[in-house]
């Protein structure tokens, strides 16, 4: 059975993202107003309910661990995580425009609460700088172990696991903070290609879509890895052209598509990958209709799962880096630009479940 607190917070989460997807249409939310306020009746057996967000990813109705099973109750949670909402107080005598304001402010990005007789939150601001500094020095710390991987990859053919399952566990450590994605990311300079930096940004945009998918640990940890060495076929390219101050010509680029076969076959003679980073590397630049390279006999069948994901993530990624050839595009332009092939290069399903990764895990989102 489950228990009225699971369903508060399911409601809330309801009413918040009908508020988004509305906004300031409050016929859209009264159905869950009067359902938060019949739960709230039941539950506020004493003075008030306390919501409470713990540091260590748990949250809670007064006692009750609320589990964060499902998608609404995560976004939720990340939600008030994004915001720095440590605890919400809703008195008994809570009335229905406090609940529609409440749902409004939820569903805003500027992390502002408007003050109301019977709802109070309680937040921590930051001091300045301080979590920027530390999620900056935790950032800055993975892809020097990353580049070391790569390293050992490229002049040893070895690969440090202990190294990689750190990196991906920080990863999904961090995600599940609520740490707000633009400190989650590698700043990108608009002077070459950092292939290790773009190779870290596309892991965490590839864990964020899978989490936001409900896959398990053990598949957030492949997926992870999968999109770390989704490029690792670069490193086997001339110089010249990974170090290009311009766009490629036509015989180079024919050099860069061999990336992903490179790539593929490096994999495939390390020891301890799995299978599914073999078939990222090969697979991340085909496209949904069956398009794409590398050119295969077999375009009947499509794409893996995860090179779906890992595919959107990798254009997003690249798009939004500068190049010295090419200025970065906004979020609002990218989003727009996979709405446009939507269907045609990326599965639509998995589109729509980045946009809404991305509009849950930070303030950059629309």
């Amino acid at each position: 059975m489950i228990r009225a607190e699971t369903n508060l917070v399911s409601c809330f989460a309801s009413g918040m993202s009908s508020c988004t997807l509305h906004p300031g249409d409050r016929k859209s939310i009264t159905g869950y107003v009067a359902e938060a306020l019949a739960i709230l009746k039941a539950l506020q057996a004493r003075h008030s309910l306390s919501i409470t967000v713990h540091a260590d990813g748990r949250m809670f109705i007064n006692e009750f661990q609320v589990s964060l099973d499902t998608p609404a109750i995560k976004r939720f949670f990340l939600k008030l995580r994004h915001n720095r909402v440590t605890k919400i107080i809703i008195s008994k005598g809570v009335q229905a425009d406090e609940l529609e304001g409440f749902f409004a402010d939820l569903a805003s990005s500027g992390g502002f609460f408007h003050s109301y007789k019977n709802i109070a939150v309680q937040s921590i601001k930051n001091q300045p700088g301080d979590d920027m500094l530390t999620d900056a020095h935790v950032l800055k710390d993975n892809v020097f172990h990353i580049k070391r991987v790569y390293h050992d990859i490229a002049v040893s053919r070895s690969i440090n696991m202990l190294a990689v399952d750190a990196v991906l566990g920080s990863f999904i450590s961090n995600m599940r903070k609520g740490v707000f994605i633009e400190n989650l990311l590698v700043p990108m300079k608009a002077d070459g290609d950092d292939l290790c930096g773009h190779s870290v940004n596309v892991a965490m945009l590839s864990i964020l879509q899978a989490e936001h998918l409900g896959f398990d640990n053990a598949l957030l940890h492949d997926i992870g890895l999968a999109a770390l060495f989704h490029d690792i076929g670069k490193t086997l390219l001339p110089k010249n052209i990974m170090d290009r101050q311009y766009s490629l010509d036509e015989a180079e680029w024919a050099v860069m598509k061999k990336h992903p076969a490179y790539g593929a076959a490096l994999l495939a003679s390390l020891n301890k990958i799995p299978e599914i980073a073999i078939v990222v590397a090969y697979e991340h630049h085909m496209k949904y209709d069956g398009t794409g390279y590398p050119e295969t006999l077999r375009r009947t069948k499509k794409q893996h799962i995860i090179s779906q994901i890992v595919a959107i993530a990798d254009f997003y990624c690249a798009l939004s880096a500068g190049l010295p050839h090419r200025n970065p595009l906004s979020h609002s332009s990218i989003i727009g630009l996979l709405a446009k092939i939507s269907g045609r290069e990326f599965n639509p399903l998995l589109v729509e479940n980045f946009v809404q990764t991305m509009r849950v895990h930070g303030p950059a989102a629309p």
